[in-house]
């Protein structure tokens, strides 16, 4: 038994380097595309403001937006409210995005397993798609409340519709002869399900993650608007009401990092998995 250990213990060391290097260079190329990312849309700021000629009385500057954070008197009582106001929002937008993500998943499942149900549940999915959720937003707030529960079913029914498509298309991207397969032996559609759908949509569901990222934040603003009159949503309203444009840039900006930077971890969480479970497809 201890000449065995011995024996595969240099074998697996070599492979567990090679999959931290692979999550290491993940993290590292999801890192400067962040910067990148970052430094373009400065660029893409700086020069709308100057080709379209903005007033500077509404169109501030990222150097104005800097100062007015960071002021010496004012910015840690301004740094407080837009730290508020992000916690408010991020802690919306994940709790949406987990769920909205979950629940995809189990539906999906459930078309997969049943067709009945799928002819019977699609049709109202896409009937309820059709509607713009900004118009669905204050009805869902008069039922479901402008609180905890009203936000998270918001923002996961934003991020639901478009992982349901995607992780609906993964199940059923299964090649016929490896169901043939399980079919010879015996195996039922739950085993079909776990020995190979799943497996095989496993891309469909790192790529809705990522494309339901940056909605759930937009969720997140949206709800913040027009239900629950807290967060970045909200306080961006009130910007412009009361004619605080500094502000309003600054929140701006932060919905645009807090996007990019969302879309980022995912990122690299969908290189993670790879190293782990297909590490031909990390380049």
């Amino acid at each position: 038994m201890t000449s065995v250990v011995v024996e595969l213990a240099p074998t697996a060391g070599p492979g567990a380097g090679s999959g931290g290097r692979r999550v290491l260079k993940s993290i590292l190329r999801s890192t400067l595309t962040f910067a990148v990312v970052t430094a373009l849309l400065v660029a893409l700021w700086v020069g709308f403001l100057n080709l379209f000629d903005v007033s500077p009385y509404v169109g501030k500057r990222p150097t104005e937006v800097w100062r007015w954070v960071f002021d010496a008197e004012q910015g840690p009582a301004r740094r407080a409210e837009l730290f508020a106001a992000t916690r408010q929002s991020l802690g919306e937008a994940l709790t949406g995005f987990v769920a909205g993500i979950a629940l995809a998943l189990v539906m999906a499942v459930a078309f997969t397993l049943s067709k009945p149900f799928e002819r019977a549940v699609l049709p109202i999915a896409l009937a309820l798609r059709s509607v713009p959720i900004v118009a669905m937003i204050p009805l869902l707030a008069y039922v479901f409340g402008r609180g905890a529960m009203g936000s998270l079913v918001i923002i996961s029914i934003i991020v639901f519709f478009p992982a349901l498509v995607l992780v609906s298309n993964g199940l059923r991207s299964v090649r016929p002869e490896s169901l043939e397969l399980l079919e010879t032996y015996g195996a039922n559609r739950i085993t079909q399900l776990v020995k190979v759908r799943l497996p095989s949509a496993l891309p469909s569901l790192l790529a809705s993650a990522k494309v339901c990222a940056p909605l759930a934040i937009l969720g997140a603003i949206l709800n913040g608007w027009l239900s629950t009159g807290k967060g970045l949503g909200n306080l961006m309203v009130e910007s412009t009401i009361t004619a605080k444009y500094v502000q309003l840039w600054a929140a701006v900006v932060i919905v645009t990092v807090l996007s990019v930077l969302f879309a980022a971890v995912v990122s690299a969480l969908e290189q993670a998995v790879y190293a782990r479970y297909a590490p031909d497809r990390v380049p």
